[in-house]
């Protein structure tokens, strides 16, 4: 049962100067350079940009999305990977607290964020971005702690984890909203939002593709230990009970949380992006597809204009995370070609990685298959897949037979089976060649 209200994450802004409070703070650690680069599995870092000392996510190529209510003025810069998009407009939601901001057409986003349908809101394991404060001292009652107050700001970007527990109606005002609660045990990198984080992105996988689902907007609070305190404080608390928090503000009315034996996680909430749809598709024009995705257009995810000039550093050869794998593979492979890791495509369910190859039993022979995810043909990659089979690492012959599965519309999974069986010969080797188009 939920009943403290939520105070808002409000840091106005009027034109570029605005209150310095800036990230996410996690239950597991207090440690203020904890997740502040890539979590390297494209679920929703490479879309967020900042916008102020908050953040925005570029929806349509003339688009970006944030809170409506830090304010802002036309003509502020939105930066995204070191490149800077200067607005021209800005449409506000009038029954959420969401803010569309148009950008120069003169230069539009060369991809964007795809959004949530609705689908995979509530329950699911959500990636969380924003710039909001650190972990402060933590909040006692009787001996034990609850969790922590809000610390220092720094602007730093991060991210962390929750599940969307329900969803909120937040009236004429707010609309519906998304609710995560900060629990104790959560998930890996569980995580609260505080003020600085307004704006951030909440993003869910929804068929193979991490998604916007909602926009940072309000958290519990705030709360007190102490009668004799009349301001309170706000805090990430995975257990308030004990405590009171304020009901009302004018005129000032504190109400008691009871002691439990289970604890009272507060909560967070975004702007559910599924249930705004048309306003935002009606607002922004291509939000709700899922852009078409070359090369160039992918580099500006990951680089900066310095780095996407240096074929060196971000050319298709080149291996800017020093993984071993080169960029045009990343590309081709679902991977981010700024984290250094060699993951191998899961079977059946996989939706990034290294391709599998694998051994198996095909209608009672044993053959190497080779299974991958690719780029679909009609999403504009400029890249061709070629699945090869050997017994002498110098000769490679195509593969016998490809089944092809849609992931969704830019992704789909592959796997090819040798033509050989592995009894006609005593070795035999797969490899996946990929070609980009100049």
């Amino acid at each position: 049962m939920k009943w403290f209200p939520a105070a808002c994450l409000f840091c106005f802004m009027s034109g570029v100067g605005v209150d310095r409070a800036s990230a996410v703070m996690f239950l597991e650690t207090g440690d203020p350079g904890h997740n502040t680069s890539t979590p390297g599995d494209n679920s929703g870092w490479q879309y967020s940009g900042n916008f102020s000392t908050f953040l925005g996510v570029p929806i349509a190529p003339h688009f970006f999305i944030t809170a409506k209510h830090f304010g802002g003025t036309v003509g502020n810069t939105f930066t995204w990977h070191g490149d800077d998009y200067v607005t021209i407009a800005v449409h506000t939601s009038p029954t959420t607290d969401l803010a569309i901001w148009e950008v120069n057409h003169a230069k539009p986003f060369p991809t964007y964020a795809p959004l949530s349908t609705g689908v995979a809101d509530l329950g699911t394991n959500a990636m969380v971005f924003g710039r909001g404060t650190q972990r402060g001292v933590p909040v006692v009652v009787s001996s034990e702690n609850k969790g922590w107050r809000w610390g220092p700001g720094d602007d730093v970007k991060r991210w962390g984890r929750n599940v969307v527990s329900i969803f909120v109606d937040g009236g004429s005002s707010f609309g519906e909203l998304l609710q995560c609660d900060f629990n104790n045990p959560g998930l890996d990198s569980e995580c609260h939002v505080s003020v600085g984080d307004s704006g951030g992105g909440l993003f869910v996988l929804e068929n193979g593709l991490w998604r916007l689902a909602g926009v940072h907007l309000s958290v519990d609070g705030p709360f007190r230990t102490d009668s004799m305190d009349s301001t309170g404080f706000n805090a990430a608390l995975f257990d308030a009970g004990g405590m009171e928090y304020k009901q009302q503000e004018s005129p000032p009315i504190w109400t008691a949380i009871p002691e439990d034996d289970d604890d009272v996680a507060s909560s967070f909430y975004s702007s559910r992006i599924s249930a705004s749809m048309t306003w935002i598709t009606s607002t922004a024009s291509g939000a709700g597809t899922i852009p078409n995705e070359n090369f160039a257009a992918w580099q500006k995810l990951y680089f900066t204009p310095t780095q996407i000039a240096d074929p060196l550093v971000s050319g298709p050869l080149a291996d800017f995370d020093r993984d071993g794998i080169s960029n045009v593979v990343e590309f081709a492979l679902h991977l981010d070609p700024i984290f250094n890791e060699q993951v191998t495509m899961e079977a059946g369910t996989g939706i990034r990685g290294l391709p599998l190859v694998r051994q198996e039993d095909v209608l009672g022979n044993d053959r190497l298959t080779i299974e991958f995810v690719r780029r679909s043909a009609a999403n504009g990659s400029g890249l061709t897949y070629v699945p090869e089979f050997s017994d002498d690492l110098v000769t490679w012959e195509p593969a016998g037979t490809e089944s092809a599965s849609a992931i969704n519309p830019r992704w789909e999974r592959v796997k090819c089976t040798d033509s050989q069986t592995i009894q006609d010969s005593n070795r035999r080797f797969a490899r996946l060649r990929v070609m980009l188009a100049d």
